[in-house]
């Protein structure tokens, strides 16, 4: 049996995420909008969705304005091998692309999947330190991050005007090393404010500014070997090289829950994770998973449900990912590279 009060300033520590999530979720609830916000709300996102404009690319003509060239062929594997699945297809390969860079010096890439509108998935595509392209995270359905709804009920309980933050270059899509999808948006004459795009919650300045200067360090860091799904970026050149093809399992989804239901997993031990088998050995003991990046919770919006995975496979059998599934209760549901978070976190079974 565990001890319920070994390593006190680790508990506290894993915590204070679920502290800040409760107090977050309050708040959120306090703030709900009336009937006639919600018309104000949805009037606010038509006119800040065509000011905030995306790249519209048809995945069967590829245009570097907004993405090189190589990023949208890179982006087509990861649909192809997204569509093949027929039971998970849900329209991949019928689906425009729309290509945003998240940033100058971030070297990402969102790319929103959707049929007449209608969101199908997206993806997060990154160059990392050696050059090369890997997809960073990517989501199924209509909920995915940098939502226009969840920025605005941001911005009105800051009590931001929102005509004159609605220009692109007031509001600025952000994503950050590891994982940190996030607005950008700067008032004049006053500080600026940084909003988690995965849940609306307002991010501490302190800690997204430490997190960009650690980003842009860690592309300037010596190449180390790295397990990934990627294609040098060819960055001068018109020629798009050959990029390899890869297809992905299908998806094994486990039931959505909210870790602050039940806070003994706070006092337990870590699950030992160094690679998929341990989380699936969990789910096959019927025992739900956490995952807590500590002191780093407010930047993941965590800690988060762990509620599946999927594994992409080199079709030349060279190399595999794979990805995770965090979220999905009170922030959108991203997959994401297990070796990130492994990196970033623990994992913990939800009732020890």
């Amino acid at each position: 049996m565990n001890q319920i009060f070994h390593r006190p300033w680790l508990v506290i520590r894993r915590a204070a995420g679920v502290g800040v999530m409760c107090l977050l979720g309050l708040t959120t609830l306090s703030t709900t909008l009336q009937a006639e916000d919600v018309l104000d709300l949805q009037a606010a996102t038509t006119e800040l969705s065509y000011q905030l404009t995306t790249a519209k690319s048809d995945a069967s003509h590829a245009s570097d304005k907004f993405a090189p060239a190589v990023v949208q062929q890179f982006a087509l594997q990861q649909v192809k091998a997204l569509g093949s699945l027929q039971k998970m297809d849900q329209g991949w390969n019928q689906a425009q692309l729309d290509f945003t860079p998240l940033g100058p010096g971030t070297h990402s890439w969102l790319v929103n999947a959707h049929i007449d509108g209608i969101s199908v998935g997206y993806m997060i595509i990154t160059a990392n330190r050696t050059g090369n392209l890997q997809l960073s995270e990517y989501g199924q359905g209509e909920h995915n991050p940098y939502d226009l709804s969840l920025l605005l009920q941001s911005l009105q309980r800051h009590h931001l005007n929102l005509e004159e933050l609605s220009h692109a270059e007031d509001i600025q899509l952000r994503y950050a090393s590891p994982l940190l999808a996030y607005w950008k948006v700067e008032q004049s004459g006053a500080g600026t404010i940084y909003i988690d795009a995965t849940n609306g919650d307002t991010l501490p300045n302190g800690a997204v500014k430490a997190m960009e200067r650690e980003s842009r360090v860690e592309h300037t860091r010596p190449p180390s070997p790295t397990l990934s799904l990627s294609v040098q970026l060819q960055s001068r050149t018109e020629e798009v090289p050959k990029i390899p093809a890869f297809s992905a399992d299908p998806i094994y989804v486990q039931p959505d829950f909210d870790p602050a239901d039940n806070l003994l997993w706070i006092t337990s031990e870590a699950v030992p994770v160094t690679s998929l088998q341990p989380l699936i050995q969990q789910w096959k003991n019927h025992q739900a998973v956490v995952f807590s990046a500590d002191e780093r919770n407010v930047l993941y919006g965590g800690p988060l449900p762990v509620t599946g995975y999927q594994i992409w496979r080199m079709d030349d059998g060279s190399e595999q990912m794979e990805y995770v599934a965090i979220g999905g209760h009170s922030s959108v549901k991203r997959f994401v590279p297990i070796d990130t978070l492994m990196n970033d976190g623990h994992f913990y079974a939800f009732k020890p």
